[in-house]
């Protein structure tokens, strides 16, 4: 008996995608793991991000409040050596206590930064010069705003609230342009983690599909190709 074997060419093909499949397969797999890595650094680094973003703008408050009780303290002394009203030192004191909370929270905040810890203690301690220097001049006495007007006037005094205002003021400015710049980087990083996201769903989408048909091709009760049947016996 001779059998007459044609070669199918569709059951070449079969074979052939079902070989490429599983590759692809699995490339798809660790794509997809690579971008989900991706997309948790991102997201971890946004995070980031946002936690300085809120530490940036508890900064600005406090150096907001340590700014206005400056300035209160020089107002509130030479109030009282104007008028004597009592209601100026009660004010005065809420202020220095006001000034007390913002510069040690500052430094405290500042210890997270070395690169400016240093500067943020320099400008802290000219703070503390600021207000002992005025706190001496609401003291009793008839000649109180005589000695107010002439420590005011005084070059030393004035060099000394110069330097305490430019100083905060520095600092201020430093934490409003570094708020501009993590704000930046927060939009950028929002960017791509959408971009990852949208970049996962559709290889989750190919993955299942690939995964699919890579499973048809592998059935052994998956239907036969088109044009694929037996050759038939040829009976001597």
């Amino acid at each position: 008996m001779a059998i007459a074997a044609a070669q199918d060419p569709a059951g070449g093909r079969h074979n052939h995608l079902r070989e490429l499949g599983l590759p692809t397969l699995f490339g798809a797999i660790v794509l997809l793991g690579s971008a989900t890595l991706l997309l948790f650094a991102n997201v971890s680094a946004l995070r980031g991000s946002l936690h300085a973003m809120e530490r940036s703008q508890h900064v600005l408050l406090r150096l907001s409040d340590l700014e206005t009780a400056v300035l209160s303290n020089e107002m509130t002394v030479r109030g009282y050596a104007l008028t004597g009203d009592p209601r100026f030192l009660r004010f005065q004191q809420a202020e220095q206590a006001r000034c007390d909370s913002a510069r040690v929270e500052l430094l405290r905040l500042s210890a997270d930064e070395p690169q400016r810890a240093d500067e943020y203690r320099s400008v802290m301690q000219d703070v503390v010069e600021h207000m002992a220097l005025f706190a001496k001049l609401r003291g009793d006495g008839p000649d109180k705003a005589q000695l107010v007007a002439r420590a005011i006037v005084d070059p030393s005094v004035r060099a000394t609230m110069r330097k305490t205002r430019d100083g905060v003021a520095h600092l201020r400015m430093q934490e409003v342009r570094d708020l501009g710049e993590r704000q930046r980087l927060m939009a950028d990083q929002i960017t791509r983690a959408f971009l990852l996201a949208a970049g996962i769903i559709l290889v989750a989408f190919a993955l299942g599909g690939i995964g699919v048909w890579a499973a048809r091709l592998q059935s052994p009760f998956g239907p036969p190709a088109e044009g694929h049947s037996k050759a038939p016996y040829r009976e001597r």
